[in-house]
């Protein structure tokens, strides 16, 4: 079994295609996501993966580029290097997909200038907020882990105000919230269907990124 992590539910449904997968939803919330991938390696997974969607740090990468995780690191926390040789057929099946490092944080880069400047301080390109403590675990269980993430929001573009509302336990949409973000700054919709836009075409490439591994794992 290969268990995976996500922080949203619509990023859960995507992963739940790949055979043989224990998914777990954190809703972007750091404990909760601690207690759920402890739960995946006690039920004895033989990789760790987090999956998802990733903020752009570098001006290298677009919104709907695919990453493929080299290594994360965090906070005070040290670096981890993921698995090379379960990235590799990847690579050789998706030659669009980017090979990066990742900033792992317990908190989203909200702004453009937040990221430029993790981006500078750390050399990291892409950020999320489950990759690090995917990374902690598998190191603490002694199994492999890996990173396959798409980017929906580049490092020139910051989040409005709608897109910071915390999601729900359950990792949906605060719709009720997001409406009156909406109603308070209006002027927000412009960038709103931009990041929706975005959202989109990072959402296809990880249903791209699923197929090969759906090939891999079944083959």
């Amino acid at each position: 079994m290969i268990g995976v992590l996500c922080g949203l539910k619509s990023e859960a449904k995507i992963a739940d295609r790949i055979p043989g997968v224990l998914v777990a939803c954190s809703g972007a919330q750091a404990l909760q996501a601690q207690k759920l991938v402890k739960q995946l390696a006690d039920q004895g997974v033989r990789r760790l993966i987090s999956f998802g969607l990733a903020g752009g740090l570098s001006p290298e990468l677009q919104a709907g580029d695919l990453l493929l995780g080299v290594s994360v690191m965090a906070t005070a926390s040290g670096c981890w290097e993921a698995d090379e040789r379960w990235n590799k057929p990847l690579v050789g099946q998706l030659p669009d997909a980017f090979c990066v490092s990742f900033w792992g944080s317990d908190r989203t880069a909200f702004t453009a200038e937040e990221k430029n400047l993790v981006f500078r301080r750390t050399g990291c390109m892409a950020i999320d907020m489950e990759s690090h403590i995917v990374a902690r675990a598998a190191a603490r269980y002694n199994i492999p882990f890996n990173i396959v993430r798409a980017v929906s929001d580049g490092a020139t573009f910051s989040l409005p105000p709608a897109a910071r509302v915390p999601l729900t336990k359950e990792g949906t949409i605060d719709r009720s919230g997001i409406w009156k973000s909406i109603k308070k700054q209006p002027l927000q919709i412009k960038d709103l269907v931009t990041l929706g836009l975005s959202t989109h075409r990072a959402m296809q490439a990880l249903k791209r990124a699923v197929e090969v591994l759906r090939q891999i794992e079944a083959g």
